[in-house]
């Protein structure tokens, strides 16, 4: 699994404002065919909040290692877990240059740790969707 994530922090940014403002801080929405005063809103009306901590490091041998996290993310106005995930995050430049046991010996652990919470698992769903369920009404164009 990829995943790729950005976080962003500006005390200058009001998310509840037109397209044409948001556009300032992320330029690809000015590609978005609709009129510049358009609000955004919150999904549902939720706020999600994710709450992540480092418990330690991973190690698979040959120099193969990384950190593992925690996360909870939350609705802030429900005050409630949506989901929860454990991750570990081991860095390279070249697949090529990780080690054959390497990533045999990663990819069983990962597959390991899905079985044995096998309880814990929601097949099927991300926790975008999670989000995106939550209301009464269904939103439109999410796959």
């Amino acid at each position: 699994m990829y995943s790729h994530g950005c976080v962003l922090t500006s005390p200058k940014i009001v998310l509840d404002r037109g397209i044409e403002d948001i556009a300032s801080v992320f330029p690809v929405l000015k590609q978005i065919d609709e009129h510049p005063k358009t609000e955004i809103e919150l999904v549902n009306s939720v706020a999600v909040e994710k709450v992540q901590n480092t418990i330690g490091k991973i190690h698979f041998g040959h120099g193969y290692h990384g950190k593992t996290t925690i996360a909870v993310w939350r609705s802030r106005a429900l005050e409630m877990p949506l989901a929860g995930e454990f991750a570990f995050q081991c860095k390279f430049e070249r697949l090529q240059e990780v080690h054959k046991s390497v990533l045999k010996l990663s990819e069983e652990f990962y597959k390991t740790v899905q079985l044995d919470c096998a309880e814990w698992v929601k097949l099927g769903t991300t926790k975008t969707a999670m989000v995106y369920g939550l209301g009464n009404v269904p939103v439109k164009n999410h796959e």
